[in-house]
């Protein structure tokens, strides 16, 4: 069966959110608990403040939109590290051949490429696109041009052949 290696950023997303690691959000606010206690503390008592008819300095207000701006930050780096690797030179319209043995390809320089599903140690699937895993990395094969027989067909071929 032949499938399309070009990738797209939004089969490209939902490759990386599909194998983000389970517990990425509460790492991530583990490594930012400081600063995240210290804004709730900061705009609790700024809230109380104001409630109570107190004066509240702007520069505790202007201190809220450190997370805001974090928060844009990290979509922009996120954003622009999707969007560089599907506009990388590998990333060139073609096809590559899946089959009992594994899946071949050819790049876009002309050299022919092998990868057998002994390699794989598992498999996901989201929306437009399945992941083959390889230890902490993973190949996305994109579901794009395919029919639902043909999806089904691929579903059966990873269930055989990656354990």
């Amino acid at each position: 069966m032949q499938v399309l290696t070009e990738i797209t950023a939004n089969e490209l997303s939902q490759a990386i959110s599909l194998n983000r690691p389970p517990n990425y959000w509460s790492n991530a606010l583990r490594a930012n608990g400081y600063a995240f206690v210290m804004l709730v503390v900061i705009l609790w008592v700024d809230i109380k403040n104001q409630m109570a008819g107190k004066h509240v300095p702007p520069v505790s207000w202007a201190l809220l939109l450190i997370p805001v701006l974090l928060i844009c930050f990290y979509w922009y780096r996120k954003h622009s590290a999707v969007q560089r690797a599907v506009s990388k030179p590998s990333n060139t319209p073609g096809s590559a051949s899946i089959d009992a043995n594994g899946i071949s390809s050819t790049n876009s320089a002309g050299a022919p490429s092998f990868v057998p599903w002994s390699a794989f140690s598992g498999w996901k699937e989201a929306k437009d696109v399945f992941t083959l895993t390889k230890g902490k990395s993973f190949n996305v094969v994109t579901k794009r041009g395919l029919n639902e027989a043909e999806v089904e067909q691929l579903r059966s071929l990873f269930r055989s052949q990656i354990h």
